[in-house]
């Protein structure tokens, strides 16, 4: 994929590792868009069937290094979490699982909303604290923590509190700062 691609070309094309990473590098968010052209990287819905053991029985069919499959299954499985699929966030995790070391911190905050997402908040919270605890400056955990804290009836002092844990280690968050005044 080159610099003067854009996504109407790659789509035209069918290069659905292009658009992949297209989506990831301009940070958009298309569930529905990911999860097809990923499927079809990956050799379809099987994926959520098949038993590997790592990322690397997805290589042969898709012509693709670790790295990027590595990348291209979190995208997948972040994908799974926005439509609610958590079979397939699940087996997206599994694989990733197998690949990684389970104390990455990528892998654990990827974890982690996998947890929230099926309603997990206890585990999730549990992950993101172990995270603050290793780096107490950790944006990603703190701002979920507010999140989880925020979502929960009757917890408004907690969230408050964490909110703030989060603006002090990053002041020049806009959205934070508006977040604040909304409490």
């Amino acid at each position: 994929m080159g610099p003067e691609e854009d996504l109407p070309t790659l789509l035209s094309r069918k290069d659905h590792l292009g658009v992949l990473h297209y989506l990831r590098s301009h940070q958009l968010r298309k569930p529905e868009l990911v999860i097809e052209h990923a499927f079809s990287l990956f050799g379809g819905p099987e994926l959520s069937k098949a038993k590997p053991k790592s990322s690397s029985f997805l290589l042969p069919s898709s012509g693709i290094d670790e790295a990027e499959c590595l990348a291209a299954l979190e995208q997948l499985c972040l994908a799974a979490i926005d439509v609610q699929d958590h079979k397939l966030a699940d087996r997206c995790l599994n694989i990733i699982r197998e690949s990684v070391s389970k104390e990455s911190t990528r892998f654990r905050r990827l974890l982690a909303l996998c947890l929230e997402s099926a309603g997990d908040m206890e585990g999730a919270e549990n992950i993101y604290d172990s995270l603050l605890k290793e780096n107490p400056s950790n944006g990603f955990a703190l701002k979920r923590k507010y999140c989880i804290l925020r979502s929960q009836p009757g917890k408004e002092v907690e969230a408050s509190t964490a909110l703030n844990d989060y603006i002090e280690r990053n002041m020049g968050d806009t959205s934070a700062w508006n977040e604040m005044a909304t409490l």
